[in-house]
């Protein structure tokens, strides 16, 4: 079908999430991430070749820094058909060659990914939000995928003073009890990542207070907390707070595990020292849900054995000393209930007044006719031989 047509349909089982309404800075966010994923799995030599097609997405100013100073992603132009003037030389004439077809596939392969792209962005906002951009006559097909993002977050995406103030809210939000630090401060540098594109400056000052303040608070870091501020000024940063409250995390589930009484410590046991501040957030949330899962096993199993002792409590106060334990009735069942004595009845049947299940069949009906036995007889003739 063409290298084209293929790249696109290699990218079919990427998925992307449908917003609902304006999108945004956080919806964008993620559209921007599903873009990349999506556009890095196809391979390519266009800017350094390490990062795949990510740079038709991001700035080019970011993909610099995020390809650590690689070189710029250039968009390929056509090459065009092979040209007439080609070396004499056969083995010149056949590098021309290679090069010309290598720079075709080069090319198709990047317009693949930017239709997939394209189409994929487009299915994923309201038409609304990008109509200003359409051209009656060519549709989306003369934008880019960075230009549909950037005209969305210029008209959707941009945070007022209430999304602001929200979101400082968010990064004020006191430690749960259950969670590890090291999600507790990854959740931060996201809300804190939408601060700084708002404007405001990343203060880990601030951060640092606040999370002193709430670790204190919960009453569950007592000694960890006077460890800390015993340490010499220099070394209460902020980055190393982080890792100094993860490890404390982890030295106390460990000595919580064995009695559940920490619903979720867990997490931090799947980090180590030199991981500490790179917990994945989904993770800890697969553990989180499995130590609680344990927690509440525990806890039904002690709920239980306190119900029964109750039980036990309550029929040695209703049953008086000295008296024979009853023996509980049996329930009725089936096998034991006496059957009844009275004859079932059967239908008198209509048409030869016998009793029978079925008078549809009767043989008194002609349409039965061919089913009578040879011993039959009407029931005229049986009632006029009774009565004489």
């Amino acid at each position: 079908m063409g290298i084209k047509q293929d790249t696109e349909d290699s990218l079919k089982d990427f998925e992307f999430t449908i917003i609902d309404g304006q999108p945004t800075d956080e919806d964008l966010n993620q559209l921007t991430k599903e873009c990349t994923n999506a556009a890095a799995s196809i391979s390519t030599t266009l800017g350094g070749g390490q990062h795949g097609h990510v740079g038709m997405v991001i700035p080019e100013a970011d993909y610099i820094l995020f390809s650590h100073n690689a070189e710029r992603f250039v968009i390929p132009t056509n090459p065009g058909a092979y040209p007439a003037n080609v070396d004499p030389d056969a083995i010149v004439r056949e590098r021309q060659v290679a090069k010309h077809k290598a720079s075709i596939i080069e090319f198709e392969t990047y317009q693949g990914v930017e239709n997939f792209l394209r189409k994929a962005i487009i299915k994923s906002v309201g038409h609304e939000w990008i109509a200003e951009i359409k051209s009656e006559e060519m549709g989306f097909i003369h934008r880019t995928p960075r230009e549909l993002l950037d005209h969305l977050r210029a008209n959707g995406g941009t945070l007022d003073h209430l999304d602001v103030t929200e979101l400082i809210q968010s990064l004020q939000k006191d430690w749960d009890h259950v969670e590890a630090p090291a999600t507790f401060f990854a959740r931060g540098d996201k809300i804190e990542r939408q601060l700084v594109k708002a404007g405001q400056a990343a203060n880990p000052t601030s951060r640092l207070a606040f999370g002193l303040s709430t670790f204190e608070a919960s009453e569950e870091f007592e000694p960890s907390i006077r460890e800390w501020k015993a340490k010499p000024a220099a070394a209460r940063t902020f980055t190393n707070f982080r890792i100094f409250m993860q490890k404390a995390f982890t030295d106390r589930n460990k000595h919580d595990k064995t009695t559940a009484k920490a619903a979720g410590r867990g997490i931090a046991n799947s980090a180590t020292d030199a991981k500490l501040d790179k917990v994945d957030e989904a993770e800890a949330a697969a553990l989180a849900i499995a130590e609680v899962a344990i927690a509440m096993q525990s806890n039904q199993d002690k709920q239980f054995e306190k119900m029964m002792q109750m039980f036990q409590q309550v029929l040695k106060a209703k049953v008086p000393a000295g008296a024979p334990a009853q023996a509980p009735t049996p329930a009725a069942t089936p096998a034991a209930t006496p059957a009844s004595t009275q004859p079932k009845t059967r239908k008198v049947c209509p048409h030869c007044k016998r009793p029978h299940s079925k008078p549809e069949k009767c043989w008194e009906l002609e349409a039965n006719a061919a089913d009578r036995p040879s011993f039959w007889k009407p029931a005229a003739e049986r009632q006029a031989k009774a009565q004489s």
